[in-house]
């Protein structure tokens, strides 16, 4: 009989390997719905609440959590279990504010915060002239951002107001400031750039200089 639809849940063998996940506790792994993030690059709402700031001891904690609107994601209450979480994104949960992050080895985890959060760093990955001659800037998460700011460029990072969802401020991309590396081979290293060779960035970390691609560098 014919399957219908895709798969639901992963293998254990085939999850992500950006997610720490004990390897003989399950068989299968909940599967993110599509949204700003890839299945590679993010993580369920579930598995977040439950294995990565083990705020909930199993799926039906971290259920009970999502349904009773006990949980938002960059400033939005999220009921929707396998909303795709990653990297930059701000998560909410009672009156506690987490960072999503990534590892020296890119693994991802969460950095707790003591107060609110009311805005996130984005990288801005491409940009065109919309109505009114203002710009539209495609962002790292998948944000269609109208800017007033004529002198933010492709590459730079974006402070988004959460609240708002404009831009407050930003961290231009260019030699001499501190990166972090948040997608490929090298996701979850740090260091500064030394030299911008047109699609590659040459890098000076802890471990002596790296080469990545721009588009998966973000300046802090």
């Amino acid at each position: 009989m014919a399957r219908h639809g895709e798969s639901k849940h992963f293998k254990r063998s085939t999850v992500t390997n950006s997610l720490v996940i004990p390897r003989k506790k399950y068989k299968y792994y909940i599967k993110p719905l599509p949204g700003k993030h890839s299945d590679k690059q993010g993580v369920s709402l579930l598995g977040f609440l439950r294995d990565v700031i083990s705020i909930a001891g199993n799926a039906r904690e971290a259920r009970y959590l999502i349904k009773s609107g006990l949980v938002s994601v960059d400033g939005k209450t999220i009921k929707e279990e396998k909303c795709v979480v990653g990297f930059s994104d701000v998560v909410k949960v009672k009156d506690d504010y987490f960072i999503v992050w990534l590892s020296e080895k890119g693994k991802i985890i969460a950095i707790k915060q003591d107060g609110k959060i009311d805005s996130k760093n984005v990288k801005i990955m491409s940009k065109h002239k919309g109505k009114n001659s203002k710009d539209i800037l495609f962002t790292s998460d998948a944000r269609n951002v109208v800017s007033e700011k004529a002198d933010i460029q492709i590459n730079d990072t974006a402070i988004l107001d959460l609240v708002s969802g404009k831009i407050k401020d930003k961290i231009s991309f260019e030699q001499g400031k501190d990166v972090i590396v948040f997608n490929g081979k090298n996701a979850g290293k740090k260091g500064k750039i030394k030299e911008i060779d047109g699609y590659s960035v040459i890098l000076s970390g802890k471990d002596g200089e790296f080469v990545s691609s721009v588009k998966s560098c973000m300046a802090l």
